[in-house]
């Protein structure tokens, strides 16, 4: 199947599926959350049609293909994320306290958004096997760009730097430490978004600790 014409960058306020009526585009966009939230391979186009109550034509209408529905959620899910992420990163704090904040953030949002950010969980662990040719190149190249993110929005005087560390390479190792963790974690719990939620304490701890060595290392 050519999907072309989705599998592509768009800006997401100018999808299609928002001339879709809005009761009915709620109903679309949540049962392919829930129903990708078992995986890629796993998730089956009839029973999100089947229960967003609409023709499977309508549904690729829409979205081409599969992968072009999957690629829309991976564009939404990552909006809403964002978007909450905007309200509580402070451009007075440094990266570091920052990315704590955002993380303090981040289970609240896992309870208000649970279909969103455990697609989001899921999904990590399929996107080079489903975009084997790569992501459109709007998307992050990485899943976990968010660290990166939060530097970016964040203040980034030098002067808070201990003397002889520069900014810019500081934020890279920030950046790289934080990335790795979250490797570390897909290694140990793969995708199973219960075992993340059983352990977030735990893992929420163990970023703490190495915020703590990085702030000692690296700020005044």
């Amino acid at each position: 199947m050519d999907d072309s014409e989705f599998i592509r960058e768009y800006d997401i306020r100018e999808h299609k599926i928002w001339t879709m009526e809005e009761e009915k585009r709620g109903r679309v966009i949540q049962a392919a959350l829930q129903e990708f939230s078992k995986g890629f391979a796993a998730a089956n186009t009839d029973a999100i049609v089947n229960e967003a109550g609409i023709s499977k034509g309508l549904l690729f209408h829409y979205f081409g293909s599969k992968r072009g529905l999957f690629l829309f959620l991976l564009k939404y899910g990552l909006n809403v994320g964002f978007a909450e992420y905007a309200k509580v990163i402070s451009e007075n704090c440094d990266c570091i306290e920052n990315i704590r904040i955002v993380s303090e953030h981040a289970w609240r949002l896992f309870v208000k958004y649970p279909l969103v950010f455990g697609f989001l969980a899921k999904a990590q662990s399929s996107i080079n096997a489903v975009f084997p040719e790569g992501l459109p190149r709007d998307m992050p190249s990485s899943p976990h760009m968010l660290a990166r993110y939060i530097c970016q929005r964040s203040n980034n005087d030098p002067s808070r730097f201990k003397e002889g560390v520069d900014a810019e390479r500081a934020q890279n190792i920030i950046v790289w430490t934080l990335n790795g963790l979250s490797e570390s974690c897909l290694m140990k719990y793969g995708d199973d978004v219960a075992s993340y939620k059983k352990r977030f304490e735990e893992i929420a701890r163990e970023q703490e600790e190495y915020l703590g060595m990085l702030r000692k290392m690296l700020y005044r």
